[in-house]
């Protein structure tokens, strides 16, 4: 069966690159507000600008999606709405959207507002799209890193529309999950100010060693580029290949759309005969890249995702330096391709000064003197203040010529295919003439002159003068391809009126184009600030919660009602829970006085285990070494191990008196969601008390499953409504955002049981590459698994040190280079209504570490809640180097 045509999806930070995306073929184009978008740094659009971006793109036939992707905070949550009510009305084919707490008032109060779950949701299995789905979610921007099979398995399970990334920058860490520019800078990635830290240099060690890694830039992936497995993609019956690519020019988005574009409709035609010719491959490399790979569709890539030796666009090779002359300040090139005036080049290892980062060729000379062009196999001197070493190559990175005749084409409004249109006209004498219009969409408009057609008294006006008017188009969108005309004999009409007629048609055929998608507002709409809103009041006895819902009054403002639904007579002491990677973790924050455990024993790699039962297992049952009978031999001893050491684990904490939970990984595929089930069961067979799910694959299983759990901080809980939503759906306790400062902590943690993290390295990214695999691992499918060979750490310009932990699916974790500690603010936050404080043990060295770190944080709250004591416990106590994260700073 032939397979359906995807739809060919392009960014567009402006209005240039909106009308770059149009005019070169995309069926839809993506587009920011400049509120609530996840590329803050691109120009965006006003909202007149958006009306405009609308209007123009409907009377083509173009869908607008509308971004308004990233988390918000609480006091921000009503102007979201309310600019999602605004775009609504304006026409927006649908919204991108992130925030499940938006999502969720958004299907309350507009509910024909057709929603896209953003790639920051992180969804990448059946389970959470399943959720998505039940959120209202009509379609999902899977994780980069979802494989072709994986999403052949999603598409098998489910009928929501999926839409991948198909071209252009690729993140080294899951959407939604990186910290990294957060918690350096205070620019989070999560709000759309990202500063990309991942592509700054970093070094390597082990063990404190350094490791030679043959390139500095350790974090920075190539680009994404499909275009030659493009007719696989389309076989597997995807509906949406997305170009990522706001922040670039709109000759960017021209030529790749235009690429694209052609390329999809190729496959189409002629599967067989499909192929990408060699002068295209070469725009898309001159465009931008820095260097290209088909990312995680067909095989995991390993080390050859990354781009280690240069994180900017190389374009493409321009030549090779010859020498450099220090008294003229000149490179001499010698050319293996085309360069001219007004070309940008980039030079290998040149020591490059700022002004000749994308150096624009200004002037060049060969032995005829100054030339405009020069080409393959010249030598050329230009000029150039940065020493370059003989033998570097020359990179073109701005092609002049192309860029030029990209930003020609794409303003002259020819490149886009006429709208073909039928055409009907009715003259009779004495009676106003009727002109009819028919688009392709079925759009259809009839008008009347106000002139009455008159009975010839000398020359009549021929049928054939009236049709060549009447399909006088060329200024227009539209082409006539049909045309009936009825004319009685020897009438009279003027030219002027025959073109009146035509122009008042089409104009009312491009008004209904553009208006038909407009929705009226909403009557009576009433946003939850003010609005009407169930409240809760939550008394607790001892351990035991009474919940009863009391009727709000009416109209209440937004502030007030947080404070009515604030929980009252909250226990003096908050939960300290601890999570614990390890049986002896475990016994040491036991030891220290924690009240409850996250158990997570079997989530992480560790050193010099290379040779244990579940490390082989997990090698052979991932296929990266040969034997299946044996990998299944080896998976029952590893249950049983696992059987007997979380038994251990419930028992252990039964015989203290406290909690156990559970805890699952932060990325689930559908290949792993039956360990998670599994896991569930043990939890329910062994007595623990629940589970700890970090995504809403996790989330939606335990949900169906009937598990008590704990919303990890990976689910982004940025404000009341998304916390709502996670308890409306079974959730017992949800620990809220690391991003969030003290002051918003608060206002969340009034809607709930919260808990927040006062201790440890957070989580700065996870990725799906294995960096220290890639790096030292060997070549092919079978890794000798280097990182349990010692600790590695990465250690930026800075001299600062993240430690690097890497995961049973060879997943890699980065950690923050400072342990959090808010030690001596425990009374705040206290204060706060939080439900319990965690301590993260990620990176600490050992039990004894834990258990005197919880010791600490015990003392700290039982003095507070006790006697009122203050102050005197300070993190100086636990060493140096700490830092208070966001709860004072809070993100851009």
């Amino acid at each position: 069966m032939k397979p359906a045509k995807p739809e060919l999806l392009a960014p567009a930070g402006g209005m240039e690159a909106l009308k770059a995306a149009v005019e070169n073929g995309a069926d839809a184009v993506y587009i920011g507000a400049r509120a609530f978008s996840a590329r803050g740094y691109a120009s965006n659009f006003s909202e007149e600008e958006l009306e405009q971006a609308l209007d123009y793109a409907h009377l083509r036939g173009v869908k607008i999606y509308v971004t308004v992707n990233t988390l918000l905070k609480e006091e921000e949550v009503e102007s979201a709405l309310r600019l999602l009510a605004r775009l609504r009305e304006m026409g927006a084919d649908a919204i991108i959207i992130q925030d499940p707490g938006l999502i969720a008032l958004s299907r309350k109060y507009l509910p024909d507002l057709p929603l896209h779950a953003s790639t920051q949701m992180t969804l990448h299995s059946s389970e959470g799209v399943a959720f998505a789905k039940e959120l209202g979610i009509e379609r999902v921007v899977l994780s980069r890193e979802t494989s072709l099979e994986e999403i052949r398995k999603i598409k098998e399970k489910s009928d929501m529309e999926i839409e991948v990334f198909v071209h252009g920058a690729l993140c080294i860490s899951y959407s939604g999950q990186c910290l990294l520019s957060s918690l350096i800078g205070g620019r989070s990635g999560n709000r759309g100010y990202c500063a990309q830290p991942c592509r700054k240099k970093y070094r390597l060690y082990c063990e404190g060693k350094q490791v030679k890694t043959g390139g500095s830039y350790l974090l920075s992936p190539k680009d994404l580029n499909t275009a030659s497995g493009l007719g696989t993609l389309i076989e597997a019956g995807i509906e949406s290949f997305k170009i990522e690519g706001r922040m670039k020019r709109p000759e960017y988005v021209a030529g790749v759309v235009r690429i694209y574009r052609r390329l999809i409709d190729r496959y189409l035609k002629n599967p067989a005969g499909y192929f990408v010719s060699g002068e295209e491959q070469e725009i898309l490399t001159q465009l931008f890249n820095r260097g290209f790979t088909s990312g995680y569709f067909f095989e995991n890539p390993r080390g050859k995702l990354m781009s280690r030796e240069n994180p900017h666009n190389r374009g493409i090779p321009a030549g090779t330096v010859v020498s450099y002359d220090r008294r003229t300040k000149r490179i001499r090139v010698k050319l293996s391709n085309i360069l001219r005036l007004g070309d940008g080049i980039m030079v290998e290892n040149a020591e490059t000064r700022p002004e000749d980062k994308g150096k624009i060729i200004s002037s060049m000379y060969t032995g005829k003197g100054s030339v405009y062009s020069a080409g393959k196999g010249e030598v050329v001197e230009i000029p150039f203040d940065s020493r370059a070493p003989s033998g570097s190559t020359v990179y073109r990175t701005h092609d002049k010529k192309l860029m030029d005749s990209l930003k020609k084409e794409s303003e002259s409004g020819a490149l886009r295919p006429k709208i073909p249109v039928s055409l009907a006209a009715t003259l009779t004498s004495g009676k106003p003439a009727r002109f009819g219009i028919k688009d392709s969409d079925s759009n259809v408009v009839t008008v009347e002159s106000e002139y009455l057609v008159e009975e010839a008294e000398k020359l009549p006006t021929s049928k054939a003068r009236i049709e060549k008017q009447l399909t006088k188009l060329g200024n227009t969108l539209f082409e006539a391809t049909e045309l009936n005309v009825s004319v009685e004999e020897d009438i009279f009409i003027p030219v002027g009126q025959l073109n009146e007629l035509r122009t008042k048609a089409v104009l009312q055929l491009e008004n209904l184009r553009t208006s038909k998608w407009k929705r009226k507002p909403l009557e009576n709409l009433q946003l939850p600030a003010p609005g009407e809103k169930k409240v809760k009041e939550v008394k607790r006895i001892g351990k035991i919660e009474e919940t009863k819902e009391i009727e709000g009054t009416g109209k209440i403002n937004h502030r007030e009602e947080i404070k009515e639904t604030k929980i009252r007579n909250l226990p003096k002491k908050p939960l300290l829970s601890v999570t614990a990677y390890s049986f002896e973790g475990l016994e040491g924050a036991l030891a220290g006085g924690a009240d409850c455990i996250y158990f997570g024993e079997s989530l992480f790699r560790k050193p010099n285990t290379t040779g244990n039962a579940a490390g082989k297992a997990f090698r052979n049952t991932t296929g990266s070494e040969t034997g299946v009978a044996e990998a299944s031999g080896m998976k029952r001893d590893t249950d049983r191990n696992n059987d007997s050491v979380l038994e251990s684990a419930v028992l252990k904490a039964r015989a203290a008196g406290r909690k156990i939970y559970f805890n699952t990984p932060k990325i689930v595929k559908d290949s792993g969601m039956e360990q998670v089930e599994e896991l569930f069961s043990r939890a329910k067979k062994f007595g623990a008390d629940g589970a700890i799910v970090s995504n809403l694959g996790t989330f939606n299983l335990a949900k169906e499953k009937k598990i008590p759990c704990i919303a990890d901080s990976p689910l982004n809980i940025y404000n009341g409504y998304t916390f709502a939503l996670l308890l409306q759906n079974g959730a017992k306790m949800a620990a809220l955002s690391p991003e969030l400062t003290l002051e918003e902590l608060k206002e969340v943690a009034a809607y709930g049981p919260a808990e927040c993290i006062v201790h440890g390295r957070l989580e700065l990214m996870e990725s799906e590459h294995c960096l220290v695999g890639g790096l030292l691992g060997k070549a092919g499918n079978k890794c000798s698994a280097p990182c349990t060979s010692g600790n590695f750490t990465l250690v930026d310009e800075k001299k600062y040190e993240f430690p690097l932990l890497m995961d049973y699916q060879c997943r890699t974790h980065l950690l923050n280079s400072r342990s959090l500690c808010m030690l001596e603010y425990i009374p705040l936050l206290v204060e706060s209504g939080v439900a319990s404080l965690r301590i993260e043990t990620l990176g600490m060295d050992s039990a004894e570490e834990i258990r005197r770190v919880t010791a600490e944080y015990r003392k700290a709250i039982d003095a507070f809640c006790e006697t009122g004591e203050r102050g005197k416990r300070k993190c100086e106590n636990l060493g140096k180097g700490f830092t208070a994260g966001h709860y004072f700073r809070g993100v851009q």
